[in-house]
């Protein structure tokens, strides 16, 4: 039986506990101080974490495809039946999420009072059913237009546009991959994945997920197609894995690839973990986001593949359950953040690693325990459809 690999484990959970440190330093740090954050971040990791998804998106399609040829299965009952699965697994912990940034939000941030929180949420209903990565839901009538404030301050807990990446990029990728799978990832895919960041390289944008762009009278948030390209890159690296993974690669291979994911990784971690703004270390990889891409793309291949040197110095089984923990830690730790440190009264910038240590164990315990509770008892529960009155 082939050997799990557990470097992707690893990364998942070396990204999640690094958008801790990276909300703590610059978001916590904007929000209360009111000025510039104490350490600035490139911000642009995240293509990994968009490719693992498209990846096992793309690996679930497979396992799939065969089943719904002969049964029949239209590729639209097939993508809903893949965010059903999505919904089922991580809209628990979602909602929770969005639930605790409300309430860390009026009580922290906005200091509303309890009797206005009922409109509040009304107001922020697109944000609570997952479809702020179209731009639904960014501003409303309590918060203001959209960038009229800090986006911290008008949305319940901003890294969740990933997820909700998940739900609706997710639902889009899959439906294309059952309805023409040969044309999306022969030439539809690769070619918006391109003119995408191509163009927003030519206009020097970094296509963060709260930026809006304009065509004539259309506008559509910038998360929307970075993550359905991220997905398609998952998609596209799973074809190339997929394709030499049983492959016995020679000495001088090894070597060159091992040598690569070496270099790449350098690059990402370090852009990853070193503060831009910091004397001297901070400007010695300067790259701007689309080479620090495309280095991605390259180093996330080597993981997923798993068969130079480098990437197997992490594949160790003790990084499975940190692994699990990824989604969780990332989807819970920003109003843990906020909370912890309004309750600490962390208001001067030289105690931020003491805020970081806290939350950061503060969101593990809680990703723990809402995991083992998700995995034994919530699930469990689901798979029965208790929305059917016979199950």
């Amino acid at each position: 039986m082939k050997q799990k690999n557990y470097t992707i484990e690893f990364f998942r959970f070396m990204f999640a506990i690094n958008f801790v440190m990276v909300h703590v330093y610059m978001v916590y740090a904007m929000v209360t101080f009111r000025g510039q954050p104490r350490w600035v971040y490139g911000l642009d990791n995240i293509m990994p974490f968009m490719i693992f998804a498209g990846f096992f998106l793309m690996q679930g399609f497979r396992r799939q495809q065969m089943y719904a040829l002969e049964h029949g299965i239209t590729p639209g009952e097939q993508a809903w039946m893949h965010l059903k699965s999505r919904l089922v697994g991580l809209f628990p912990a979602f909602l929770l999420a969005q639930v605790g940034g409300f309430v860390v939000n009026q009580v922290f941030i906005h200091k509303t009072p309890i009797k206005s929180w009922p409109l509040i949420l009304l107001n922020h209903i697109a944000e609570l059913i997952g479809l702020q990565i179209t731009g639904l839901g960014f501003g409303n009538e309590i918060t203001g237009q959209w960038l009229s404030g800090p986006p911290i301050y008008q949305l319940f807990n901003t890294p969740i546009w990933f997820i909700s990446g998940i739900f609706v990029a997710g639902y889009l990728v899959y439906y294309l991959l059952a309805k023409c799978e040969n044309i999306f990832l022969g030439f539809i895919g690769p070619l918006f994945v391109v003119v995408f960041y191509a163009s927003e390289h030519l206009l020097n944008t970094n296509p963060m997920w709260m930026y809006i762009a304009r065509l004539g009278d259309f506008a559509f948030a910038l998360g929307f197609p970075h993550m359905f390209a991220g997905l398609t890159l998952g998609c596209l690296i799973w074809l190339g894995v997929n394709r030499v993974k049983d492959k016995e690669w020679s000495g001088g291979m090894r070597f060159f690839m091992t040598i690569a994911a070496m270099i790449s990784g350098f690059v990402l971690l370090y852009r990853t973990w070193v503060p831009v703004n910091i004397p001297v270390w901070g400007q010695l990889v300067r790259m701007n986001w689309a080479s620090v891409h495309i280095i991605s793309i390259v180093f996330t291949f080597f993981v997923l593949l798993g068969a130079d040197g480098f990437t197997r110095l992490f594949n160790r089984r003790i990084f499975e359950i940190p692994g699990r923990l990824a989604f969780y830690i990332y989807m819970f730790h920003l109003p843990i953040i906020m909370a912890a440190g309004n309750i600490m009264g962390i208001s001067t910038p030289d105690r931020l690693h003491i805020l970081y240590i806290v939350a950061l164990a503060a969101t593990i315990v809680v990703a723990i325990i809402f995991m083992q509770f998700n995995n034994k008892v919530l699930q469990p529960w689901l798979e029965k459809k208790p929305w059917f009155a016979n199950g």
